[in-house]
């Protein structure tokens, strides 16, 4: 999807197997840059290179153009693809160096977060070339300037990344969906991000890994309200269940959900992880 002269928008559909006989279809997007030469923000899902390499060449690109790849943060399905386009190109990629050990270690990643099929959607580590932290800036070309944003919560070093010139707002992961997976290292920084978000005015166009562009204020203000609503009924629903210690066990985990009206599959480590971060916040 073509949003202004340089920069598109391409969706990259996936699944995430959870068993036999349960199977969850997903998308998420990313970001193409194509400039002078060609940046990507994110990379998909192991195997997206194809699909990535055909839209450059729908629009009269070539592979061999990717120069730099911008990894928003460390989650399978937006690293997915990187040591492959690397491989391939030589490209430089950058991240945030909180998200450092789970981009260069998947096998940590795996253990330390162990999303069903997890190596289904990334299979190689890559090394990171650059590191860029919040409030830095990198020029692409002349009138195409990226400021990059630090907004931990969903990661440790999750970025969000304000297009300056073109008034473009990426935030990635940043917004937690209404009634979608509870997936996120800390509550309370989510809350602080969601909060920046919010009080944001240097954007005319809202774009996330999950959602179309959003251009309308309505639309935007939406999105984030009731991110911030979902978050506080959590929160609400997590410090009712989790009153006794189940270490050993999900118990406390499918409490919750059952209370929050989400699929049962949904009661696993990750989402244990993201509601235990609402007890014991990590500074």
């Amino acid at each position: 999807m073509k949003l202004t002269d340089k920069i598109h928008l391409l969706q990259i559909d996936f699944k995430v197997t959870l068993g036999p006989d349960k199977i969850i279809p997903r998308f998420v997007n990313i970001i193409m840059i194509l400039g002078d030469k060609v940046t990507l923000i994110d990379t998909g899902v192991k195997g997206s290179e194809d699909l990535i390499f055909e839209y450059l060449k729908e629009q009269g690109r070539d592979y061999s153009e990717i120069e730099t790849v911008i990894l928003s943060h460390a989650h399978p399905d937006h690293i997915g693809s990187a040591a492959a386009i690397k491989e391939l190109t030589n490209c430089r990629i950058i991240a945030h160096r909180r998200e450092q050990e789970w981009i260069e270690n998947i096998g940590v990643q795996a253990k330390e977060r162990p999303v069903p099929g997890f190596f289904n959607l990334v299979d190689k580590p890559v090394k990171i070339d650059e590191f860029i932290e919040g409030n830095n800036n990198i020029r692409i070309e002349d009138g195409l300037t990226l400021k990059f944003i630090k907004s931990s919560g969903h990661s440790k070093g999750s970025l969000n990344i304000h297009f300056i010139e073109d008034n473009i707002l990426f935030t990635a992961d940043s917004i937690p969906l209404k009634n979608d997976i509870p997936n996120y290292d800390n509550f309370i920084e989510l809350m602080l991000s969601l909060k920046e978000i919010k009080n944001n005015n240097d954007y005319n166009l809202l774009l996330t890994s999950w959602t179309p562009p959003l251009r309308s204020k309505d639309e935007i203000r939406t999105i984030i309200e009731e991110g911030e609503t979902y978050m506080k009924k959590i929160d609400l629903v997590v410090k009712d269940c989790y009153r006794l210690d189940d270490s050993n066990s999900l118990e406390n985990c499918k409490l919750a959900v059952a209370k929050l009206n989400l699929p049962p599959f949904l009661v696993n480590p990750i989402v244990d992880k993201a509601f235990k971060s609402h007890l014991n916040p990590k500074k």
